[in-house]
């Protein structure tokens, strides 16, 4: 902002001393050049607009002075002793308008920055996906890693008006949440709601599933469904959210198990056939179709499955129960084995 219009002429050149007497005088004192200030501001459109952004420069500096962090008559001094060491007329009034429009730039951003929230981070988001048979990881803005299975999707973003960090989240993924002092708050397709600080737990919520599960680490999370249930856990706690009859609980069973995944191990305690099977798709990029129904609900295994291909996995659950599987590419067929 340069306060010297170009296309004004004045006869006076010492009509910037006399504009800054006239503004200075708050005492009801008058002088002498007053009239002839007024009628230089009345002379013109140009002087007119020069005089008000003057007016406005020299009101922002004023409340700065009663606010003890700027003293306007300083202020002026400091710009009128700039002025006469260069001892040109043409030059001072170019420079104390300069030196005006920078000191107005600084007062406002410092009033920009007592009045106005301050925002140290600007609004990140990043999106993050991986596809079935495949596992990554990825370091948010924040400085929280995340460690996401397959088929798993998320859209973190900084809010910064709340001062929230935003995670959408579904499949299933382990967060060391990065402390901050702003929440963490993450949001499954079903509306569970997972709200932290700091801390480590693992998240199970893929939307095809009709339980998600929340096993903490380290820490502490607040729970909250959609209807506003709520439940705190401990370390070593496991939550369970029951999306078909919106009940939440939780029991104490062995973190370590639920964190397998992360070491291309499947511990099942009790666990259906089918839900193996589930769980097999999702790692191995696979579809397996059980072709007898009752296979789904009578056979069920405890232990821990650690093998690296899904055909070594397959044959040591042949091993385990009666069952045969035929594969044809990524298409798996599961039938009784009525040889057992």
């Amino acid at each position: 902002m340069c306060l010297v219009s170009k296309r004004m002429k004045m006869d006076d050149s010492n009509i910037y001393e006399k504009l800054v007497d006239y503004l200075t005088e708050t005492d009801g004192r008058t002088n002498p050049a007053d009239d002839e200030v007024k009628k230089w501001i009345h002379g013109s459109d140009e002087n007119r607009k020069e005089y008000l952004d003057i007016r406005k420069i020299w009101q922002t500096v004023s409340i700065m002075d009663k606010s003890k962090k700027s003293n306007s008559l300083d202020a002026w001094e400091k710009v009128d002793h700039v002025i006469i060491k260069r001892q040109i007329k043409k030059n001072k009034i170019r420079n104390l308008g300069y030196a005006l429009a920078g000191m107005a730039a600084s007062i406002i951003i410092l009033f920009s920055l007592h009045l106005l929230p301050i925002y140290t981070k600007t609004d990140s988001s990043v999106l993050l996906s991986t596809n079935w048979g495949d596992r990554s990881e990825v370091t948010l803005p924040d400085g929280t890693v995340v460690k996401l299975n397959s088929g798993s999707t998320l859209k973190y973003n900084f809010n910064s008006l709340l001062r929230i960090r935003e995670v959408k989240f579904s499949g299933e993924g382990f967060f060391e949440v990065s402390k901050t002092g702003n929440p963490f708050v993450v949001t499954t397709p079903d509306g569970l709601q997972v709200r932290v600080l700091g801390t480590r737990f693992d998240l199970h919520a893929y939307p095809e599933d009709h339980i998600n599960q929340t096993t903490l680490i380290e820490g502490k999370v607040e729970l909250s469904t959609p209807t506003h249930k709520k439940l705190i856990l401990k370390p070593g706690q496991i939550a369970n959210f029951n999306k078909t009859s919106n009940r939440l609980d939780y029991f104490a069973g062995n973190p370590a198990h639920m964190l397998s995944w992360m070491e291309n191990k499947l511990y099942m305690d009790d666990m259906s056939l089918k839900e193996v099977c589930t769980r097999l798709e999702r790692w191995y990029d696979v579809h397996i179709q059980i072709k007898d129904s009752e296979l789904t609900k009578n056979i069920h295994y405890s232990g821990v499955l650690s093998e690296e291909t899904i055909i070594d996995v397959l044959d040591a659950l042949c091993k385990l129960s009666p069952i045969q599987y035929k594969m044809k590419g990524k298409e798996i067929v599961i039938t009784k084995n009525h040889c057992l």
